[in-house]
């Protein structure tokens, strides 16, 4: 099983969290996501163009290497994240079953009621209304399945939480009008170097319209649980990924916690595109380097404890300090990229 936080990296305090933080009130994130349109800035349409010439220029030594014949390498934000940390944990984590938990459940379920009330602008019972939602979508992680075996103060405390989150939505988000064109789990995918390399992404929620003059669309994560260090490489990663698709940038990149109610939300600037691109370039070379066959490098860190590939590294185990036992190389989970899921 991989540990969540070997996944998502370590919680971060929320900046002005028990410090007299205003609170939102309702309809106040939408009037503060809205912007002041003669504010937002003009398309750049060399912009786009260039960004995209920049990617697919560095990555073209790593697409021709491994030849035209190849499958696309998906670039995710979760690839991106656990690539850049180690690589043997990116190959790890893609052969671990994934092994639904409770924040698991929580986070989905959040998902799919944020969801509901961006759509129809009502929820009825938030734990049926959740659960119902997976269930209708196939629930391919078994996250359904897995809440509805809770018993006792486990599922009444998730039930709990769920009632309360619903509560902050409610309370901070009003109903978007049609006028905004907000679409629920828009798809991101941007194809480069012919098709061999496809940047990949789910953006929660999306505001606004394809761009004329000025840049018009605003895209928004949700989270149900507290602020990672991740959580802003994520948005401008969707930022870069909406620019190569539409041709301009958002104006505006914002991050909602459910669980606390705070926006963390931010205009968007070239050198916020140029930083995503480099990470994105560095992120991508590496798997495809992977893709490729190569032995992924072991880089000890802090999260190495919850590893699934723990056993078998001993750089891993080292920087953990402890006494797992290590396999034996003819005993050893294969890590190779080969057998790694897509």
């Amino acid at each position: 099983m991989v540990h969540p936080e070997a996944v998502r990296g370590p919680v971060v305090p929320a900046a002005g969290r028990g410090r007299g933080a205003p609170a939102l009130e309702g309809g106040d994130v939408l009037e503060r996501l809205r912007a002041d349109g003669a504010s937002r800035p003009a398309v750049d349409a060399a912009l786009a163009g260039g960004l995209r010439d920049w990617l697919e220029d560095g990555l073209a030594p790593g697409v021709e290497a491994r030849g035209d014949a190849a499958e696309p390498v998906r670039v995710s934000k979760e690839a991106l994240n656990q690539v850049l940390v180690c690589e043997a944990h990116l190959v790890a984590a893609r052969r671990a079953p994934r092994v639904p938990t409770v924040e698991l459940v929580r986070g989905s379920c959040v998902d799919a009621l944020f969801r509901q009330w961006i759509s129809v602008g009502a929820v009825g019972d938030p734990w049926d209304d959740a659960l119902s939602a997976l269930e209708v979508d196939g629930d391919r992680d078994g996250v359904a399945s897995f809440a509805r075996a809770l018993t006792g103060p486990r599922r009444q405390a998730l039930e709990a939480e769920l009632a309360e989150q619903v509560a902050q939505i409610q309370a901070h988000w009003s109903v978007p009008s049609p006028a905004w064109l907000a679409r629920t789990q828009e798809r991101l995918e941007v194809p480069l170097c012919g098709g061999r390399v496809v940047l990949a992404g789910v953006v929660d929620l999306v505001l606004g319209g394809p761009p004329e003059e000025r840049a018009s669309v605003c895209l928004v994560e949700l989270k149900s649980g507290g602020r990672r260090l991740e959580h802003r490489g994520d948005l401008h990663f969707y930022a870069l990924l909406e620019t190569l698709r539409s041709g301009s940038p958002p104006f505006r990149i914002a991050t909602y916690y459910s669980a606390t109610g705070e926006l963390d939300d931010e205009a968007v600037g070239d050198d916020a595109l140029v930083s995503a691109l480099k990470r994105t370039l560095e992120g991508a070379t590496r798997l495809c380097r992977l893709a490729a066959g190569a032995e992924p490098a072991r880089t000890p860190n802090p999260l190495c404890a919850w590893c699934a590939g723990l056993p078998a590294c001993g750089p891993g185990q080292e920087r953990a300090g402890t006494d797992v036992p290590r396999h034996g190389a003819s005993d050893a989970p294969d890590v190779s990229p080969a057998g790694a899921r897509r």
